[in-house]
């Protein structure tokens, strides 16, 4: 691919637009939607890279690289404009544990092209979907900040964090480093991801998220945690949002093949089993496991209690 000849420090933008008209020497006239606070909607000529030829009208997705003369569209492809739904199984392969990282292109806060399936090296992976704009504390604001607190107690160098927006026409990289810096995240080891519509939905299709917009600025989505091993594959998944950051810094430790706290392990699995027994009803399983602790608690103290009063009042002889 192109974008894999970029250089590092280019500050590449997603952008989607029209092709208005392709001119002989393989440049063309496009017509690009606006960039949340990087670019107003334009129309100008782009070089092509690679060289491609598309009929006018044609909706197109690239990566803008804007140090070039005239600017370029690395990998221009054919696309509609992103419209987010339900996951389509039939157009990727789902990701299982077990599962690689599919290959795709990202670009990062910084503008930087993030290969998905190399970018993280021998690190193990932690890789979640938010969106900027989130208006429920409990959820996307609420991800991050649990990756704030992961990015202070996982070692860089053996870890990872990533985060990919779910709403690339607002989440610019501009977007993305303002809403980074607001919780503290760190260059070197949390990655906040933007796309063309076209690899965002060919992500979120197979990392089967849905994610219905339900105003200009708002959606619901599925909320999904996937810890990466150091080999690439995908070794533990969380299924919802509600998850203990600490339970999670155990697993991925565990994962990582670095010691950690065997209780926080099981209180993650064992809290997933419950959510998945009452459905995926995040609060209901939570509920349910708080209620049958304080039964087991219950259970445990009066059975003390009967002990005590047995060596206090012992049965009378007959």
């Amino acid at each position: 691919m192109i974008v894999a000849l970029a250089l590092a420090a280019a500050s590449l933008v997603p952008v989607h637009g029209v092709v208005l008209d392709t001119l002989r020497d393989g440049s063309a006239i496009v017509r690009t939607d606006p960039v949340t606070a990087t670019y107003p909607a334009r129309i100008r000529r782009y070089a092509l890279q690679p060289r491609a030829s598309f009929a006018a009208g044609t909706n197109i997705d690239a990566l803008l690289d804007p140090h070039s003369f005239p600017p370029a569209l690395l990998d221009p492809v054919a696309a509609a404009p992103f419209a987010p739904g339900l996951p389509d199984a039939g157009k990727a392969v789902p990701i299982v544990l077990g599962s690689t990282l599919p290959a795709a292109t990202l670009v990062d806060q910084d503008g930087r092209a993030v290969r998905l399936d190399r970018a993280f090296g021998a690190k193990t992976l932690l890789l979640s979907f938010i969106f900027t704009r989130c208006p429920d504390r409990t959820l996307c604001p609420a991800i991050s900040a649990k990756f704030a607190y992961l990015q202070a107690h996982l070692n860089p160098a053996r870890f990872a964090l990533a985060e990919i927006t779910l709403d690339p026409q607002y989440d610019s990289p501009a977007v993305l480093r303002r809403y980074g810096d607001a919780y503290g995240a760190k260059r070197d080891g949390w990655a906040l991801l933007t796309a063309t519509g076209s690899t965002i939905q060919r992500l979120l299709n197979a990392f089967e998220i849905s994610s219905m917009r339900v105003s200009t600025s708002n959606f619901l989505h599925d909320d999904k945690l996937f810890v990466v091993a150091p080999t690439g594959r995908v070794a533990y998944v969380v299924e919802n949002a509600d998850w203990d950051p600490r339970a999670v810094a155990a697993e991925a430790a565990s994962i990582s093949g670095v010691a950690s706290n065997p209780f926080e392990r099981v209180k993650l699995a064992l809290v997933a089993d419950v959510i998945a027994i009452c459905g995926g009803n995040q609060f209901a399983g939570i509920a349910l496991l708080e209620l049958s602790l304080f039964a087991v608690l219950t259970g445990i103290a009066l059975a003390g209690l009967w002990v005590v009063a047995r060596v206090l009042w012992p049965p009378l002889s007959p």
